[in-house]
């Protein structure tokens, strides 16, 4: 009685290990065969997880780093779709992985100032 249950408890955890094998090799079969990701679609699953002035970083990394700033996008996408990437990406957070990378993303800044209930840019008192 004994002995039928052991080799019951040992069939069944073969079995156990076959199907978990099998679902492993399922899982790398349909990753390779997943349609890639075009540039627009790993364009648009980046910016929506982008927060904090996260889309004007980006924005101007695609300016003037194009080639680099693509493959980049398309990277940070696949890690979002996979789960690797679980919360909202900051402006600067994205910013210190340009940076990390060699690529220092310069923003446009402007410094203005108020007076008389109006904001100007410090070119236009220059100016004056």
């Amino acid at each position: 009685m004994e002995e039928d249950l052991e080799l019951r408890a040992l069939k069944l955890r073969k079995f156990m290990e076959l199907a978990a094998l099998r679902s492993r090799a399922k899982a790398a079969g349909s990753e390779k065969n997943a349609k890639p990701l075009s540039f627009e679609e790993a364009l648009k699953i980046v910016r929506e997880n982008l927060v904090e002035r996260g889309d004007e970083v980006l924005d101007a990394a695609l300016e003037q780093y194009p080639e680099q700033a693509k493959k980049i996008v398309m990277i940070l996408a696949e890690k979002i779709i996979k789960g690797e990437i679980g919360q909202k990406i900051r402006g600067s957070a994205l910013m210190s992985l340009f940076d990390y990378l060699g690529m220092p993303v310069k923003l446009r800044s402007r410094i203005l100032y108020y007076k008389k209930g109006e904001y100007k840019s410090i070119e236009e008192l220059l100016r004056s």
